[in-house]
């Protein structure tokens, strides 16, 4: 999966801080990228942590001693 506008959001806010602006803006279209980037890892958290978890392999070992 790929978070370029998440990353690129990330890069620009940093760089506006470095050179002290007040201000920030985005275009539309980035700001609509980045809102469907962050709801695509919200459902995908969602759907990790609402799926059952596959149970462990479960090894039986039995041991028979004979006569000893």
């Amino acid at each position: 999966m790929s978070n370029l506008y998440i990353k690129k959001f990330v890069d620009r806010l940093q760089h506006f801080e470095m050179r002290g602006s007040k201000d920030f803006s985005c275009s539309l279209q980035d700001a609509k990228m980045l809102h469907t980037e962050i709801t695509r890892l919200l459902l995908d958290l969602e759907q990790l942590r609402t799926q059952p978890q596959a149970a462990p392999d479960v090894v039986t070992v039995e041991m028979q001693g004979g006569s000893f």
